[in-house]
Formats: structure tokens, sequence, C-alpha cells
């Protein structure tokens, strides 16, 4: 005797699509399950690094450099604590000693562009990072791996102030000191 084969209907048909639907979600579903949620992943928005040395944040590092030597010091700093902290950066290029401090009071937040803090005889290009050793007077020293960015787009404003010169009147020129307290 043969078997007998029974007549496909819509129910059968649509009950075969539904089993075959199933199946392809649970098997395509399990992919998700070892793969972490890219939203959880912490990061910094931002050009530049971010660190926490002690009391102070330092956030969006760069140093943005246009081709003379000099890289400005881009980025924003915050005293969290209640205590005036002193914070110096030095790049740590090769034949660079260089460096420049600043004072922040309790809770200040500071625009580094803004402070004209310039480190002299950078020799790194844009697209580079360099090493930038940061110290805080209540933390201790840590060093970052900075971005160099070039002085173009929205860091075109950002760029090395030249140190004025006075002209004695007996004929001798001098420069006048920045604002900023190198070091080094």
């Amino acid at each position: 005797m043969k078997p007998r084969l029974l007549p496909q209907t819509p129910v059968r048909r649509t009950l075969a699509a539904l089993v075959t639907a199933a199946t392809v979600t649970l098997g395509t579903a399990g992919c998700m399950v070892f793969s972490p949620v890219q939203t959880d992943v912490p990061y910094a928005p931002a050009d530049g690094v971010q660190a926490d040395l002690g009391s102070v944040a330092i956030r969006d590092l760069v140093l943005v450099v246009g081709g003379s030597g000099e890289a400005m010091v881009s980025g924003g700093l915050v005293n969290q604590s209640t205590e005036p902290v002193t914070v110096q950066f030095a790049a740590q290029e090769e034949g660079n000693g260089s460096g420049v401090q600043l004072d922040l009071q309790p809770s200040e937040q500071v625009n580094l562009a803004d402070q004209g803090l310039q480190l002299s005889g950078i020799t790194a290009k844009p697209g580079t990072v360099i090493p930038v050793q940061v110290t805080s007077s209540t933390a201790g020293t840590t060093l970052l791996n900075v971005p160099v960015i070039a002085d173009t787009g929205y860091y075109a404003t950002v760029t090395p102030t030249a140190v004025p010169t006075v002209v004695t009147p007996t004929g001798v020129a001098t420069t006048v000191p920045s604002t900023v307290t190198p070091t080094g």
C-alpha cells in the first residue's frame, strides 16, 4: 500500500512558515548574547585625552601645532578640591625639556586654550601623539600620550602668541615675559 500524502492546505503552509521564522529568529538572536552592547562601553567623545590627577580633572588635552616649533596646550582643567593646586605640563619629546605651569584656585575651571600655555621645541607632526608629563602639586605626576593637532578647523584660533618685544631707550630689544610660568 502506498502512503497517502495529505494535500497542502493554507493552514499547513502558514504553520510551516511560522516554524521556519521562529527557527531563524532564535538562531540569529543567539549572536547578540555574547556581544557587548556598544553603548555600555565608556569613551571620551573628544579629540584629546582625559585623566584625573587627584582632585584635578583633565579633559580633552591636545597639543595644537602650526609648524613654528611651538605647541599650544588646549583642553580643560577643573580643580575639584577646596585647596589651590599648581599643575605643570612638560612635553617628554626627545630633546625637549620645556614646560609650563598654571595655578588653579579651589573649584576653578579653566579653558587651557585661553591661558596661552606654550611648549617650545615641539617637532611632532599633526596626527601623532607625544608623551606629556602632567604634575599636580597635591597628587603627583602622570604621563599622558597626548595627540598633536594642526591649527585648522575649530583649532585655528588656538595659535602661539608672539612674545612682545620692547625697545628700551638705549636701543636694546628685550622680550616681555608671559603671565604663564615656564618650568625647566
